[in-house]
């Protein structure tokens, strides 16, 4: 019986990108389902006078060393005030549905992380839905639809209230939980445990 590995994230966290190359690299993907859950980290915009890029000393102390570790190619943090990533998630929640959903992420991460782009513009998301294989056209009516806007709202309420989100990256299986980057033997640990538990006859 395989797993569900539950996995918010939000675009502008370079954490969750180092979340997904620690499961890819622990090839739990082959034999479980990864749901990859969008949680908006700023969903009213950032507050005038507030944070609008990474905090002094985070990206140069905390990412990149990390990162380095992990064979995560960062170098210098995207320039520019943090950007609304809700459009962004309307547009993975219509890749997923499409059968482009892995394509859309690491295409909007990339450009956020490695080539500057303006990932809240919808233009931009358009052309990154393209080059994965998607509808330019459709993709733009859903994402900036207000069925789109229903069901992210829906989405982040739920993982606030049923699922206790409020940091990414955050992976849940069944009853194991852990936020921040996983270390890969406790969580192919967790795995086998979990798998084990639920093969034993009730």
């Amino acid at each position: 019986m395989s797993l569900t590995i539950d996995v918010w994230f939000d675009y502008l966290c370079p954490f969750s990108v180092m979340t997904g190359k620690v499961i890819a690299d622990t090839g739990l993907a082959q034999d479980h389902a990864v749901r990859w859950r969008p949680y908006e980290l700023h969903p009213g915009g950032i507050p005038a006078g507030g944070k609008k890029d990474y905090p002094q000393g985070v990206w140069e102390n905390s990412v990149v060393p990390m990162a380095d570790r992990l064979g995560v190619p960062f170098t210098t943090a995207p320039s520019g005030p943090l950007p609304r990533t809700d459009l962004a998630m309307h547009g993975h929640t219509f890749a997923w549905r499409h059968g482009a959903g892995h394509a859309y992420d690491t295409a909007v991460f990339d450009a956020y992380f490695h080539h500057d782009q303006d990932i809240a513009d919808l233009d931009t998301l358009a052309a990154l839905a393209g080059e994965s294989g998607l509808d330019r056209g459709r993709f733009t009516s859903w994402t900036a639809s207000p069925e789109a806007a229903e069901h992210h709202r829906a989405t982040q309420e739920e993982a606030r209230a049923a699922h206790r989100i409020h940091t990414v990256p955050t992976l849940v299986i069944g009853s194991w939980r852990t936020e921040g980057v996983p270390d890969a033997a406790r969580l192919l640990r967790a795995v086998h445990t979990l798998h084990a538990r639920s093969r034993v006859p009730a």
